[in-house]
């Protein structure tokens, strides 16, 4: 049995990710923050979490020696862009430090696993439109704290890789969406407000940012289906892009979660969710991830978004029931 090991496993796309490795019989532990909720990994079977700060060194290596891992998928990081703009050095401490902590753990124990390290499409910065879809070549250029401190994470990585050998992975995931994520992400915040209209908590009136935006959109089952692939079959020392490859305007999303209710619903812009740094159109190019592991989205965009309103209908209900 294949064992893996997913720092911020209890997160959105770590609990999906554990998830999908337990159905395919991988063994599965976790690193999580201690005191971070784990309602996320509810109903996923033989997962072990160990309570640690991916900045505390002694903790991440006890654990990467206790789990011998085959594989190691870094997902635990500061991954809001606003939250990453308010504290930099948290973000550039968490998100480049702790790659680094988690590199050298490896080195010292697990020095054969394959470490997937979760960068971010983020890093390629304001791509023109003639640049669309963007591919791998496309020189990084970040315009935010956040996507400065992946790219120092995708060099740590490269650094182990030339050093010490440490068969890292890079991979570049665009937009991915789905049950369990923040409502601080667009999806998630449209479907959250959707159920609580539906169910009498606030006046029938959704706030939106800019609709106009396009962005690439994956659901996260497909996303993390690309990190198990990418363990096995994608080359050290390479990036690789997730994404689909098409854009979709904002406006689409919220028209799709908008026709999935029965509630008639007020469309009200809010100027503090409208960014400055909005860039029209961002999509990426997913060959190179194809070509090395066969990976393509598998899951159509509505039924991705009725899973999340569902997903929070049933929050909004749980959580009407315990006032």
């Amino acid at each position: 049995m294949k064992r893996a090991l997913i720092t911020g496993i209890a997160g959105f796309a770590g609990s999906h990710l554990a998830g999908h490795l337990r159905a395919a019989g991988w063994e599965v532990g976790g690193l999580e923050l201690p005191g971070v909720p784990r309602d996320n990994l509810a109903g996923i079977d033989g997962v072990r979490v160990a309570g640690a700060d991916i900045l505390d060194g002694r903790a991440v290596e006890d654990a990467v020696a206790s789990s011998a891992p085959d594989a190691v998928f870094h997902l635990a990081a500061v991954s809001f862009v606003p939250a990453a703009e308010g504290s930099p050095r948290g973000a550039l401490d968490v998100n480049a430090g702790g790659t680094l902590v988690l590199l050298e753990a490896c080195r010292r124990r697990a020095p054969a696993a394959r470490v997937v390290v979760v960068s971010s499409s983020e890093v390629y910065g304001k791509v023109p439109p003639g640049g669309m879809p963007i591919a791998e070549t496309s020189a990084p250029a970040p315009v935010n704290i956040y996507a400065f401190s992946k790219l120092c994470a995708e060099e740590a990585a490269r650094c182990y890789r030339r050093a010490h050998g440490t068969a890292a992975v890079i991979l570049r995931p665009f937009n991915h969406i789905g049950p369990r994520q923040a409502p601080s992400f667009v999806s998630s915040s449209f479907a959250r407000q959707i159920a609580e209209i539906e169910a009498g908590l606030r006046g029938p009136v959704i706030d939106v940012g800019n609709l106009d935006a396009e962005r690439d959109f994956t659901d996260v089952r497909d996303t993390v289906r690309a990190y198990a692939l990418a363990a096995e079959r994608c080359a050290p020392g390479e990036a690789y892009n997730v994404c689909s490859g098409r854009p979709r305007r904002i406006a689409e999303l919220l028209e799709i979660l908008l026709s999935l209710s029965p509630a008639r619903i007020e469309v009200r812009v809010d100027p503090a969710r409208l960014r400055k740094s909005d860039t029209p159109i961002f999509f990426g190019d997913g060959a190179k991830l194809a070509l090395a592991t066969g990976w393509g989205p598998g899951h159509p965009i509505e039924e991705t978004l009725r899973g999340i309103l569902d997903w929070w209908r049933g929050r909004v209900r749980a959580g009407a029931r315990t006032r």
